[in-house]
């Protein structure tokens, strides 16, 4: 029998070894994979989850789907912000923005993006502000038909706003193709341990000269608006039929040098949902009126003849008290307890953690105190949502 003794293995022209062996217990440690779990510190990165389902996606501040936010001010343009499934090949969703009414002429203090924030309890690993700062690798798939250079930053909310602005350009139009941004690590920087923004990822579709303006990093600087999309010169509101698309977001640590971002980590749809429920939890069905008629939401109770309250379990627990949104639309809801029913509109919040809310309506029900019910949706404007989102 023969046998083999090395210390290590690598690959040639490789500066680091793949794999490691303990020369006294043999025991083997894999230093470069493309496996390994958890690399990916993007939430929803493939564009699986879309529990958001707003319709006014494309407006400021709104989700298509999970975790990625549309951002915009002083354009005259209008879009709208879609789950997609024109997509590359091993992914089924993506996000689409697309331009519904052009503004042909941007202003210099104008900006539209699409934006990523990270809590900064999720970083700690990275160790920026110490000696052991480690480099990360943003990679994206993304698709337009404008052609051209596109500006994007990374800022470090907790580090008086210090940021690393960077550009990638599109080739071919209507063409997926996969970019590779390499972020240097941050020995100065700290990242404050605590549900805040921590890191912060904007991706610039039509931006003004105040943005555009600062050359491209290659450290991370003092913030400037300059910096915040730097060589961007296309412009995706100037036209009616302009579109950009992502999927595949993936933000890791750079553990080689190489500047090689690993494959894409794919998680399953149930580990996505439950990530991105730490900042959204969408409580009811959404559909037709004809999808959503009884379905259960709750227990509750008559408080008194005139204050229904219920309670509300959140799947997971969430990153701060969220905040409640409810349709107030008429009859969306009712509870059906003894023998009858009491429809009413909209459901506020009584008490709320992060873990649970108590919810009441004390405007349109009347019942007899003590009774307790199903709370159940009505109408296809039925909506409650819970968002602790960064």
């Amino acid at each position: 029998m023969s046998e083999l003794k090395v210390n290590s293995i690598k690959g040639t022209g490789a500066s680091t070894a793949a794999i490691t062996i303990d020369s006294s217990s043999g025991t083997c440690t894999a230093n470069i994979t493309n496996n390994l779990s958890n690399r990916n510190l993007i939430i929803n990165g493939a564009m699986q989850v879309n529990e958001h389902s707003d319709s006014n996606a494309g407006v400021d501040g709104t989700f298509a789907v999970d975790r990625f936010k549309f951002q915009r001010e002083n354009t005259g343009a209008n879009f709208s912000m879609t789950q997609s499934t024109t997509s590359p090949d091993g992914f089924y969703k993506s996000l689409k923005v697309d331009c519904t009414a052009a503004d042909t002429s941007t202003a210099s203090n104008e900006f539209v993006l699409l934006s990523y924030s990270i809590e900064a309890r999720d970083l700690q690993s990275l160790a920026y502000g110490t000696s052991g700062a480690k480099p990360l690798i943003l990679s994206f798939y993304v698709r337009s038909n404008l052609t051209g250079t596109y500006g994007l930053s990374c800022i470090q909310t907790d580090n008086s706003n210090k940021i690393y602005g960077r550009s990638y350009t599109i080739n071919s139009a209507d063409t997926w193709e996969r970019k590779t941004i390499s972020i240097p690590a941050d020995t100065s920087g700290v990242i404050n341990d605590d549900t805040g923004v921590g890191f912060k990822i904007s991706f610039g579709l039509t931006m003004g000269s105040t943005f555009t303006s600062g050359s491209v990093s290659t450290a991370w600087e003092t913030y400037s608006n300059s910096k915040f999309a730097p060589q961007h010169a296309v412009n995706v509101g100037g036209n009616t039929s302009n579109e950009w698309l992502i999927t595949g977001v993936q933000l890791e640590v750079d553990h080689t040098g190489s500047g090689k971002p690993t494959d894409f980590e794919h998680r399953s749809f149930g580990q996505e949902l439950a990530l991105c429920q730490r900042y959204f939890y969408q409580a009811t069905k959404v559909g037709s009126t004809s999808e959503v008629t009884n379905k259960p939401l709750c227990i509750g109770t008559m408080f008194s003849s005139s204050d229904m309250r219920a309670i509300i379990d959140f799947p997971v627990e969430m990153r701060s008290e969220p905040t409640l949104s409810s349709n107030d639309n008429t009859n969306s809801f009712y509870i059906q307890r003894g023998g009858g029913a009491d429809f009413f509109d909209r459901l506020d919040t009584y008490a709320i953690t992060k873990k649970r809310a108590t919810v009441r309506n004390s405007a349109q029900v009347s019942g007899t105190a003590g009774f307790a019910g199903i709370v159940a949706q009505e109408t296809g404007d039925s909506n409650i949502s819970f968002s602790a989102e960064l």
